[in-house]
């Protein structure tokens, strides 16, 4: 089961499932973080200080690499075999370790600074010194998630999807565990949960080594920053990583103003609004995105344009179709599912009302987030990852401009507002350059093919 490979449609069930697990697990931490921390000093510290981690963890394990590693490891497969592809695994790990250990050195150097002027500039002096202590201490798992997200990619490529499912459910667990700490032992308090996102990252990575080993992945240092397929590798990755950061900074943004907005517990009621939102965006939008796009991009190794473009169309039709109607439900349903997972304890009903608000916004634009993933690994496939860089840093910079408009006479709603229609710009634009790009390949597939084919959805 470990080397099972999956169709388009198996793996998007897959990790539709996993990702309803990985909700529930999520929704369980977030229901006992409510409780335990509320809407607080230490909560809003907790939320600022994941930022940051959060966002250098998008460069690499936020699909970024994933993505650059993809159509990398194919095309090293389809030229020099299993060597070539297990030579470049290795490569790349070892450099990116490397290069990663080195900006987590320097983020803990600066951390004071970027809190107190970037992060979180509203804070009182005891709120920020609290938020440098865990910013350090959540950005120690970097280096591990860079080798859990080689691992992914390797599997990935060769669809085997099983492992990275189940690393997907067990997300949460270990911030579980780090709460409970917190409530049973007073004196672990935020803590807890910090540490419980460290051990997270050591659990993925313990899931995900069998799946190394039962591909006969022999994993060891290799450094050759000469070598064809990293550089390769690398010129996707870089602006690949970047836009994802880009993407991921926006969080700081908002942190920021967040933090600047007047009403009381405005940070934590954004926290839990897009957590909600992001249940919904990852069910269908990243779980179908993710499922196909190896295939998408072995297709467009292969010049298989035809199947290509039938394959992505298909793939944004459905996910599209599916957002819509799930915009409708949560819109709704939106003020029920915020009594029901969050409020308790310490999170009473007006930090409810401010969630729900900020909720609703956000899920208006849910059809175009989905349609985002999977227009952005569209490009990809065709080794684009320069335009996904040029939106991310366009929306970003119009997201910031309407937040810095809005925020006095909106208030905190003036961010999701801000989010929802820079997005849409964002997506008609990588549709448009995705369109012309599909339109420049010839429509026949050429003669020939490669042993890295996939199996039929």
């Amino acid at each position: 089961m470990i080397r099972r490979e999956f169709s388009i449609a198996e793996g998007t069930l897959l990790f539709i499932s996993a990702y309803v697990l990985s909700a529930g697990l999520g929704i369980v931490r977030q229901a006992l973080f409510n409780a335990e921390f509320g809407a607080g000093m230490e909560a809003s510290a907790y939320y600022a200080a994941f930022r940051l981690p959060d966002t250098i963890a998008s460069l690499i394990g936020g699909g970024a690499l994933s993505n650059a590693m993809i159509p990398a490891l194919l095309g090293a497969r389809y030229e020099s075999g299993d060597i070539g592809e297990q030579r470049l695994v290795n490569l790349a790990a070892t450099t990116l370790s490397v290069a990663v250990s080195l900006v987590v050195l320097v983020c803990m150097i600066f951390a004071p600074f970027f809190v107190r002027f970037v992060l979180a500039p509203g804070f009182d002096a005891e709120s920020a010194a609290l938020t440098v202590a865990l910013t350090r201490i959540m950005l120690a798992q970097l280096v591990l998630v860079v080798l859990a997200s080689v691992a992914i990619a390797a599997l990935n490529a060769r669809n085997q999807f099983l492992l990275t499912a189940i690393s997907i459910v067990t997300h949460n667990v270990t911030m579980i565990g780090g709460i409970l700490a917190a409530r049973f032992f007073p004196g672990v308090g935020i803590y807890g949960p910090t540490f419980g996102v460290v051990g997270d990252a050591i659990l993925q990575l313990i899931i995900l080594w069998p799946g190394l080993r039962a591909n006969r992945f022999r994993v060891r240092p290799a450094w050759d920053l000469r070598d064809a397929r990293l550089r390769r590798m690398l010129r996707l990755l870089a602006p690949n990583g970047l836009s994802s950061g880009v993407n991921y900074a926006g969080g700081i943004v908002d942190t920021a103003f967040a933090s600047l907005a007047r009403e009381a517990g405005a940070l934590p009621a954004l926290f839990n609004a897009s957590l909600l939102m992001g249940v919904p965006l990852r069910l269908i939008g990243v779980a179908l995105a993710q499922a196909a796009f190896p295939r998408i991009a072995v297709y467009a190794a292969r010049s298989d344009w035809a199947r290509m473009r039938s394959t992505f169309a298909a793939t944004l039709a459905i996910g599209v179709i599916l957002a819509i109607a799930a915009a409708l439900t949560l819109a709704v349903a939106g003020r029920t599912l915020v009594r029901l997972l969050f409020e308790r304890g310490r999170f009473d009903a007006v930090a409810g009302d401010l969630t729900t608000l900020l909720f609703v916004v956000y899920v208006a634009g849910l059809p175009v987030y989905v349609a985002t993933e999977v227009l952005t690994r569209g490009l990809i496939a065709l080794h684009d990852t320069q335009t996904p860089l040029v939106t991310n840093c366009a929306q970003l910079a119009g997201r910031g401009a309407l937040i810095w408009w809005w925020i006095e006479p909106w208030g905190v709603a003036a961010i999701p507002a801000a989010f929802a229609i820079t997005s849409a710009l964002e997506t008609m634009a990588l549709g448009m350059v995705l369109a012309w790009r599909m339109r420049q390949q010839p429509a026949a597939r050429p003669p020939g093919g490669g042993s890295c084919a996939p199996r039929q959805s």
